[in-house]
């Protein structure tokens, strides 16, 4: 197992080492390693003066720069951040606050204009510096508690796998609350000492923003999710594969699966493939990543260096069980500090089921998203890929529902670009549906919605389907 190991002082070297060049833009404001070094100083000082070291505080900022910055600063104190969405609720906030037994919830702070040099307050010693919360697919949201050794592990190892370098420029559009925009597109780059652009969170209202600001900082490494991939793919600029292939962009993929269908949308319009990363909160984030983007299946690529993967035989399902360095060891589940649940060998069950082929993890679904009917087993991941086949479909969510007279019952729930022209749509999403699907595998009811549910991290909420309400729906069609 990989036996190299990276802590503070190696990251500080970092800091050190590269004074002098260039690390984040923020609004056309360029902040070199020693200026970040002197605002981690900075933020330490304030941590130590409010008396939160040994203590858990949620950070809530609406500047995504300043929530990164608090996180490096995490690092090298004694403190524990937890940093929220700043549009929470404030009912969840409430729950997240008391489960936590945080000290405080901060949602502002004054970066000073001085200088600071001195790194002795610093602290080096290994700590619970960082809870991230998990999706919630799967039930109530967990606090996941990260060591800066774990984490420090694993960014250094995905940034080898990445082949990140002193060139790579990543626009840096993810979410600074959970862990790809924290450990895939920040720290990753920070040891790699690639310029990291920080820009406004993507969404499908800013959906030329991202042409824009690649073009604007030349940017050669962008990190979406997959149903950004999908919208950008049918909405984009006249120029914009010339733009691709001008700056050579690396695209990358986290959160959901990035189905077939789309990587050969996607490589259709852009001629660059797309390259899948697959990840587990709990076991320190990102686990592996594509050297090149599959186009006929859902890979993940290779595994990081500190990780194993075994595959477990059970009621026929191959699931996929991983071992890694960086694993956390403690999570927090209704207020109270609970071990994660490892086998005895010391592997945790991802609920995902896949298999290797050739070094590559290959993933075919997860243990729930497999139903009964007619008699046959389905895949939902089948079901949702043929869908997305039809260039209107954003987004598409298969469900198994039990009923008491077959065996269950197939809901698919969709996403379209828009209501223009929606009979003609229906039709066409008819057609492929008879054309090709099986008769078990088509959907007995189809709802077309306004909005999909989901969590913070971008993930469908397949549980809260069955309980929207007629105002989120457009039109629903029964087969």
């Amino acid at each position: 197992m990989f036996k190299e190991k990276k802590n503070k002082k190696d990251l500080l070297n970092i800091f050190t080492n590269y004074s002098d060049k260039t690390s984040i833009t923020y609004k056309d404001k360029n902040l070199t390693y020693k200026k970040i070094l002197s605002h981690i100083i900075d933020i330490n000082n304030f941590l130590k003066k409010k008396k939160f070291q040994n203590k858990t505080i949620i950070i809530q900022f609406e500047n995504r720069f300043l929530t990164l910055l608090f996180f490096l600063s995490a690092i090298f104190s004694k403190t524990t951040i937890c940093p929220l969405d700043p549009n929470l609720p404030s009912y969840r906030l409430n729950k997240i606050k008391k489960n936590l037994k945080a000290s405080k919830v901060l949602k502002k702070f004054k970066l000073s204009d001085k200088f600071f040099y001195d790194t002795s307050s610093l602290n080096f010693k290994n700590h619970e510096f960082l809870i991230t919360f998990s999706s919630g697919t799967s039930g109530n949201p967990k606090g996941i508690i990260h060591s800066t050794n774990s984490i420090l592990g694993s960014s250094f190892s995905y940034g080898k796998l990445m082949k990140l370098n002193k060139k790579s420029k990543l626009l840096h559009c993810l979410p600074e609350f959970y862990m790809a925009g924290i450990v895939n597109t920040f720290l990753t780059c920070i040891w790699k000492t690639s310029q990291i652009f920080i820009v406004d969170s993507f969404s499908k209202k800013s959906i030329f923003n991202i042409w824009d600001d690649i073009l604007k900082f030349q940017i050669n490494v962008v990190y979406l999710v997959p149903s950004i991939y999908s919208m950008i793919s049918n909405f984009n600029p006249l120029k914009s594969k010339e733009i691709v292939k001008k700056y050579k962009i690396n695209f990358f993929s986290t959160s959901n699966n990035l189905y077939p269908n789309i990587r050969k949308t996607f490589f259709r319009k852009f001629n660059t493939r797309i390259k899948s990363c697959y990840g587990i909160t709990e076991m320190g984030g990102p686990l592996t990543n594509e050297k090149s983007g599959n186009l006929t299946r859902d890979s993940a690529g290779q595994l990081i260096d500190g990780c194993k993967v075994k595959v477990k035989i059970e009621n026929g399902k191959k699931l996929l069980l991983f071992k890694s360095n960086y694993s956390c060891k403690y999570l927090i589940i209704s207020g109270k500090k609970k071990k994660i649940q490892l086998d005895k060998n010391g592997y945790f069950n991802s609920q995902d089921t896949g298999y290797l082929r050739n070094q590559q993890l290959i993933l075919t679904g997860r243990v729930r998203d497999i139903l009964k009917k007619g008699g046959e087993l389905i895949q939902l991941k089948d079901i949702e890929n043929i869908i997305l086949d039809c260039p209107f479909v954003m987004e598409a969510a298969a469900i198994g529902i039990k009923d008491e007279l077959s065996d269950e019952k197939l809901y698919l729930y969709i996403l379209i670009d828009s209501k223009a022209s929606l009979a003609k749509k229906i039709k066409f999403l008819l057609s492929i549906i008879e054309k090709k699907m099986y008769k078990t595998e088509k959907p007995d009811k189809i709802i077309i919605l306004k909005k999909m549910p989901k969590t913070l991290s971008g993930k469908i909420i397949k549980r809260q389907l069955l309980k929207i309400n007629a105002k989120n729906k457009i039109r629903e069609i029964i087969l």
